[in-house]
Formats: structure tokens, C-alpha cells, sequence
């Protein structure tokens, strides 16, 4: 019997348990145990009902102060520089690895058991271009210019180093190590990688359970993912910005309030209460309006069709900045002051240079997909990991 340990620390949202969960299916046999640990356990729904789920522990007490200017800042940000959190964060993963006792570990976004796990046991890291930075890299690069680095990156070294030597475990030469791994697995394309230029593997490209369709030369509709926990950390009425286009909306929103969607749906919009199958909804939309995240970005860029991203934070924004900057979409920093949605919806909408650009995009994004498969590059990289464990 082997067993598997899937791992998530990191991040929000459902495309970490999700990915965790298709990578077990592919794994499934009697002869192999799939464990869970889970920053969110209550997420385990996602997962096959039989699925054994650990709490992740969680890492130290975040700083006062919050920097996004490179990783090492989040992570600092995070507790990664707080020698006496992170040792017992550190502590903490090793007792689940002796008590689970894995022959592989999958690190989604979870730097930390990686530490841990590293030199010790076959370890693969997952991510998309934003979770898995290269780990080949001597420092971790600024991610924007809005403030430089808060944290000082030789510091933090010193800090996990003394920790690691404490519990007996090798030291990094370079922080961006904790990302390494015995094999990375990128899910992503390279417009969507903020790391492009310092990445030297190929990346196995984005999940995308089906391929998506060639777009309709009439599409006009706009699809919407909407997000109750999202639109309420929102400094302004979103749903209420979308009113004037209401009836040409299409929008999944598995758990927006009854008020919202009831008033959306009385202007004419078509409001689901549940996802839907994004190859078939996008081949009818002119734009698609979402918060960022990586896996639906990836698939509107393959299925032609521009994006308007209202982004709540950093990886959001990173994504959406690659877009606009690839001509194939506008992003809004919903923190800015003064936001105001209504003219970068208008201007993309009849915008046709943008629709041009995005359905070329799109035709070379799905040429792309027929040589990138992420689901049997991990399938092959983990039997062989546990072969030679």
C-alpha cells in the first residue's frame, strides 16, 4: 500500500481542493492511499465522499502589516519570518508526516509542508503560474512597483535556515527552493504566468475538463461569475453596475443572496444557481466578467472571448494585468479609489480591435491545448515517484 498525502495551505477559493481532488481520481487504485490535508477542510465536499481529510495547520499570526510586492513579502506577511510560528508550524507538518506516513506528497500552494517534505520524501508542487514559482530562482522578483519589498529576503533565509537546522531538516541555499520540489507542475498558460520570465521548464498547461468551443460569430451574450463572499468585500454595489446590461447576462452564482438574484432576474438576467459548463457558455458570450482567477481566465483566453477582471487581490490583479497587457482584456482594481465599472464595460464591449485580438488568442491557446496535457504529466511524474519510493 502507498499512500499519498495532497496538501493545500495557501489561497482561497475552489480550484485548490478541485485540482487535489482530480489528481487523486488519477491515482485511485487499492493499491494507493489518498490523504487530505486542507487549509479548509469544510471545502471537502469537493472531494470523493470517502476522502480521509486532515486540517492543514495554519501558519503563525500574520503581520500588522501586509505586503504583496514579491512572495517572499506574502509569505513574510504570512508568518514565514516569525521564527517561533513557523517552528511550530514546521513541528506541526512533521507530526502529520510521521503519523500519515507518505510516499508522496503533493504540495499545492503549501510551502511549508514542502519544507518538511523536501530531500526527506518524493515531493511534487502544483500550482498555477502564481502558486508555483520557479524554484531555480536566486530571489524571489518584485510582482509590482506600487511599493518595493517590505521584508528583507537574506533575513527571512537566516530566520527559516536556524529553524530547519532545529529540527533537523537540510537548509535552503535560496528561498524560492520551497517551490521546487522533485517535479513542478505548472497549470497555466505562459500569458498568465507572472514568473514567464524566469521560468525555464515548460508548463503542462491549464485543467480544462472540456475543450473549449470555437465562438459563435453572433455571441453576445456576457457571462458572470458572481461570488456572495467576494461581492461583499466589494467597495461598491457590482451587481448594481450590471443592471444596464442585465439581459444579455448569463451568470453563475452558486451562492449569491435571493435579493441579488432576484433582482437581476427581474431586468432580464439569467441567473443560475449553480456552475455551469464553461465551454458551452462561453462559445455564446462577447465578455466574460469574473474576479480573476486563474482557471476561468485561462479557459475564456482559449475559448476567444475578452475579460473584464474586477480584481479583490494580488494573484487576481497579477492575472488581470497579464490580460490587459496581452491586449486580450481590462482589469479593475476594486480597491482603487473611485472605482467606477461602467466605462471599461462599455469601452470593451465595443471595443472590435479587443474582440480580433482575443479570438486569434484563442485559436492558438486551443492549438496549445492539443500538446499540453497537466492531467497525464502528473499522473506519470507521481507513479514513477511512488515506484521509486
Amino acid at each position: 500500500m502507498k499512500t499519498v498525502l495532497f496538501a493545500w495551505e495557501h489561497g482561497g477559493g475552489f480550484g485548490h481542493i478541485a485540482n487535489l481532488g482530480r489528481f487523486a481520481a488519477l491515482l485511485k487504485r487499492p493499491d494507493v492511499r489518498a490523504v487530505f490535508a486542507l487549509k479548509n477542510p469544510e471545502a471537502a465536499y469537493l472531494l470523493d465522499a470517502n476522502a480521509e481529510v486532515l486540517q492543514a495547520p495554519p501558519w503563525p499570526t500574520a503581520q500588522s502589516f501586509r505586503s504583496t510586492a514579491t512572495m517572499h513579502d506574502q509569505l513574510a506577511s504570512a508568518g514565514l519570518s516569525d521564527e517561533h510560528g513557523l517552528r511550530s508550524l514546521l513541528q506541526s507538518w512533521d507530526n502529520i508526516l510521521k503519523a500519515v506516513s507518505p510516499d508522496l506528497v503533493v504540495a499545492d500552494y503549501a510551502p511549508a509542508v514542502s519544507l518538511m517534505a523536501r530531500d526527506r520524501i518524493p515531493l511534487i508542487v502544483v500550482g498555477n503560474g502564481y502558486t508555483a514559482p520557479p524554484g531555480e530562482m536566486k530571489r524571489f522578483p518584485p510582482l509590482h512597483r506600487v511599493h518595493p519589498p517590505r521584508w528583507s529576503e537574506d533575513e527571512t533565509l537566516v530566520t527559516v535556515n536556524r529553524v530547519l537546522q532545529s529540527l533537523a531538516r537540510p537548509p535552503l541555499e535560496r528561498l524560492p527552493q520551497m517551490f521546487a520540489g522533485d517535479v513542478q507542475i505548472v497549470l497555466t498558460f505562459p500569458v498568465l504566468d507572472p514568473y514567464d520570465l524566469q521560468r525555464s521548464e515548460p508548463l503542462a498547461g491549464p485543467i480544462i475538463d472540456s475543450p473549449p468551443l470555437e465562438p459563435q460569430k453572433n455571441a453576445d451574450d456576457i457571462f458572470v461569475y458572481l461570488s456572495r463572499a467576494v461581492l461583499s468585500a466589494l467597495p461598491f454595489d457590482l451587481v448594481s453596475a450590471l443592471l444596464p446590461v442585465a439581459e444579455r447576462l448569463v451568470i453563475s452564482a452558486p451562492d449569491l443572496a435571493s435579493e441579488q438574484s432576484e433582482n437581476l432576474s427581474r431586468r432580464g438576467a439569467r441567473v443560475f444557481a449553480q456552475h455551469l459548463p464553461l465551454s458551452e457558455t462561453l462559445a455564446s458570450a462577447r465578455l466574460a466578467i469574473h474576479f480573476g482567477g486563474g482557471g476561468l481566465a485561462a479557459h475564456a483566453i482559449a475559448a476567444g472571448v475578452p475579460q473584464l477582471v474586477v480584481a479583490t487581490h494580488i494573484e487576481q490583479l497579477l492575472n488581470g494585468l497579464q490580460l490587459e497587457k496581452a491586449g486580450l482584456g481590462k482589469v479593475i482594481d476594486s480597491f482603487m479609489p473611485q472605482v467606477d465599472i461602467s466605462k471599461p464595460l462599455e469601452a470593451i464591449l465595443t471595443d472590435d480591435h479587443i474582440r480580433q485580438q482575443t479570438a486569434q488568442a484563442g485559436h492558438e491557446h486551443r492549438d496549445m491545448l492539443k500538446t499540453m496535457k497537466p492531467l497525464e504529466t502528473f499522473e506519470a511524474a507521481a507513479l514513477r515517484l511512488l515506484g521509486n519510493s
